[in-house]
């Protein structure tokens, strides 16, 4: 099971280009506030001295420049797991541990990269359930992504042996409104709640053709770029993280509002 956990280096790789960046632009800004060059007309002690008085008179100039730094990262890695989506959205859609629900035969597909113990999913849940009850034009793809440990890998084992009884949403929905972390104790609970047999999803859980399912999962959002959850398709187009208002704006361009 340890092969599913951990995310992604993405996040990683983007903090050190910020941090480089900040270094870099703080460093311009100080060379433009002078004519002379400071490897030559002053020392290290008195550049550094420079560096210091600028952030102490003026600590907003990182804040800034990170901000500006942030919102570059985020553009390019957007564009970046756009193009990948572009090429492979048909192999995400038909993904092997990926569950299609809503409208088989709408015109809007929403797919969602997730994870159990991800507290940003559970609180888009809510509000993700009142746009597609709000629109039933809506096909809705779970894309199970278990990356946050053991338990979100537990989770999306008794999800997927769910649907098997045809009870993957309620389960799904229970799970996701937990507060807490998920056991197997609790994921029973939520199972006799939603209708199901616990004794059959035990067994269903423990059947290793689901665990390559969510391998083979794992395996197309490495490749394809998704590395953070939630993470949204609105008929391609991609939406990192919980944005409510993007989600929106891209539906009712889907509808041509």
């Amino acid at each position: 099971m340890s092969e599913f956990l951990g995310g992604s280096h993405r996040a990683v790789q983007i903090g050190l280009i910020v941090v480089a960046g900040l270094l870099g632009l703080l460093i311009g800004i100080l060379l433009t506030q002078n004519n002379s060059t400071p490897a030559v007309a002053e020392s290290q002690e008195a550049f550094a001295e420079r560096v210091r008085e600028a952030l102490v008179s003026n600590p907003f100039i990182l804040s800034e420049a990170f901000n500006a730094l942030e919102t570059q990262s985020r553009n390019a890695e957007v564009n970046e797991l756009q193009d990948a989506v572009t090429r492979n959205l048909s192999l995400i859609e038909t993904a092997p541990a990926s569950i299609a629900a809503g409208n088989p035969n709408g015109d809007i597909t929403i797919v969602e990269f997730f994870d159990y113990e991800c507290p940003y999913c559970r609180r888009a849940l809510p509000r993700m359930n009142a746009l597609r009850a709000a629109d039933d034009g809506i096909r809705f793809i779970y894309f199970e992504m278990p990356i946050l440990g053991e338990s979100s890998l537990l989770a999306a084992l008794a999800a997927l042996a769910a649907h098997e009884q045809g009870g993957y949403e309620q389960l799904h929905n229970l799970m996701m409104s937990s507060e807490g972390r998920l056991n197997e104790g609790i994921i029973m609970e939520f199972a006799v709640e939603a209708g199901l047999d616990p004794v059959r999803l035990r067994e269903d859980m423990a059947n290793p053709l689901l665990e390559d399912r969510l391998r083979s999962n794992m395996q197309l959002a490495q490749a394809v770029g998704v590395g953070s959850t939630p993470t949204f398709l609105v008929n391609g187009q991609v939406v990192i993280g919980w944005r409510e208002e993007e989600v929106t704006r891209l539906l009712d361009e889907a509808r041509g509002d």
